[in-house]
């Protein structure tokens, strides 16, 4: 498994497994080791850190790294000094309390435990073997690279055919007359398949040579002129540029697997699937 692999597992499942897991002996070498805080005399770790730091994933995502670890640190203190002031106030035996951390316990032990069948299951193998069998063998794809103009109307881009007959430039004409986002490229829109584009757009183009300019080509977006500039086979893309994708295929595949056989060996009843309503 590829340190890439690893994270990206981590991000499927919890990032934390892999730090319980994997933590190297060397932590527990002082005192302290491992604590980034204290909160009357209760230790925050920075297991603790990444256990927060996964659960609070989509609100903190975007944030600058130091003010992410700011944000999850403050989370956690706040959250010891209440569990430390839920204690005084005799909650530990508290129903609601007991049934939450029920709940929790079961969620940690399907974390670990799929954490760990996914790692065995997902190796290097099995994901080289995906890329010659479905990437590198797999039938290339022609694409065309084209350029274009679009206008409102048909009238306006014979006119700009016209202005190409007598040699005028196709880039500068898309920068000055092009309404679509790529005008100010030049029309550019690299190279592309033939589902790529709306179906119009794509029959025009696949039929040009090389160098080719087309007659109007209408669209719901309006009226086209494309130019193509260079026609090719697909290449095949390496294998570290898909790794990260076939990796989070395999491990899909074998996410479903795992609870597809648990699910087979279980006894399972549903006593009222349906969703309760309060009135």
């Amino acid at each position: 498994m590829t340190v890439n692999g690893f994270q990206r597992l981590g991000a499927f499942l919890l990032a934390v497994v892999f730090i319980g897991l994997t933590a190297p002996v060397a932590v527990a070498q002082t005192p302290d080791a491992g604590i980034v805080a204290r909160v009357n005399g209760t230790a925050i770790t920075y297991d603790d850190i990444a256990l927060v730091e996964e659960e609070l994933r989509g609100f903190i995502g975007q944030m600058p790294e130091q003010q992410r670890f700011e944000t999850v640190l403050g989370y956690m203190v706040d959250r010891v000094l209440a569990a430390q002031a839920a204690r005084k106030a005799g909650l530990e035996n508290d129903p609601q309390v007991k049934l939450r951390q029920a709940f929790m316990d079961n969620k940690a032990l399907q974390d670990v435990y799929v954490a760990r069948e996914l790692m065995a299951r997902v190796d290097e193998k099995k994901i080289e073997a995906y890329y010659r069998k479905e990437i590198s063998a797999a039938p290339r794809e022609e694409e065309v690279r084209a350029r274009h103009i679009l206008v409102e109307d048909k009238e306006t881009a014979q006119e700009i055919i016209g202005q190409l007959a007598k040699g005028a430039d196709f880039v500068a004409l898309a920068k000055e007359k092009s309404k679509g986002p790529s005008g100010p490229s030049g029309g550019d829109l690299g190279y592309f398949g033939k589902e790529a584009m709306v179906a119009p757009f794509s029959e025009a183009a696949f039929k040009l040579k090389k160098g080719g300019v087309s007659e109007p080509v209408k669209t719901r977006f309006g009226w086209h002129v494309i130019k193509v500039e260079d026609r090719r086979v697909r290449p095949t893309p390496p294998l570290e540029e898909v790794r990260g994708q076939i990796f989070d295929i395999l491990l899909g595949e074998a996410r479903r697997e795992l609870y597809g056989k648990l699910r087979e060996t279980a006894d399972i009843s549903f006593v009222d699937p349906s969703p309760t309503t309060e009135e």
